[in-house]
């Protein structure tokens, strides 16, 4: 049982250590700031089984849907 145990936690520390790879990857090619958006990437990854090309995909997605509605809610402030 304790041979289990700590496998259990090596295998939860690889797993997060891969996780903050992954994040900082992103973060840095995608030119991304803040804890929002690092807690995103943190949830895109775990959604995507640790894949870092859906993983960016994703953030792509989101993150320029989010730019246009701002300037879209902007304009109607113009208006």
């Amino acid at each position: 049982m304790e041979n289990f145990i700590a496998r259990d936690i090596k295998d939860k520390s690889r797993m997060s250590k891969e996780k903050e790879r992954i994040v900082k990857a992103v973060i840095e090619e995608l030119q991304l700031k803040g804890g929002s958006k690092k807690r995103l990437l943190e949830k895109l990854v775990d959604e995507y089984g640790y894949d870092e090309a859906k993983v960016k995909y994703k953030a792509k997605r989101a993150f320029i849907t989010e730019r246009y509605e701002r300037e879209k809610e902007r304009e109607r402030e113009v208006e």
